[in-house]
């Protein structure tokens, strides 16, 4: 289920999904627990459940200002990545690809290159 599909936002099994997927802090008493998963229910179109759910805007275009003479470095200095690193980092890639956000280019349109760094969220 996605809330791009006829069914949209609102489809029961998805708002179940994105309610079960918020964390509810510890520290809520059951009354404050039931209604936080009731504001989310409210508004679960605003959440998307993978990349694939967020839709495009064509009202805005980001543009970096570069000078056209500025050059980059194009030389990796990639640290191999654990197995771990590549076990999650990978399927993203992938699901960015097949979302249209990310897409493959030929050697001759590289501008730039920068290292990848994956970082442990603390929660």
């Amino acid at each position: 289920f996605t809330r791009l599909t006829k069914h949209g936002p609102f489809l029961p099994a998805r708002v179940e999904a994105v309610v079960n997927a918020v964390r509810y802090g510890d520290y809520l008493t059951e009354d404050q627990r039931t209604q936080a998963r009731a504001l989310v229910a409210e508004f679960a179109d605003v959440f998307a459940l993978s990349v694939r759910e967020v839709k495009p805007v064509d009202f805005i275009k980001f543009r970096l200002q570069i000078p056209p003479d500025a050059t980059f470095t194009k030389k990796i200095h990639q640290r191999p990545l654990t197995k771990p690193q590549r076990e999650y980092l990978f399927p993203v890639l992938d699901d960015m690809q097949e979302a249209g956000i990310t897409r493959f280019i030929k050697s001759d349109e590289v501008k730039a290159v920068a290292s990848t760094v994956l970082v442990q969220k603390t929660h």
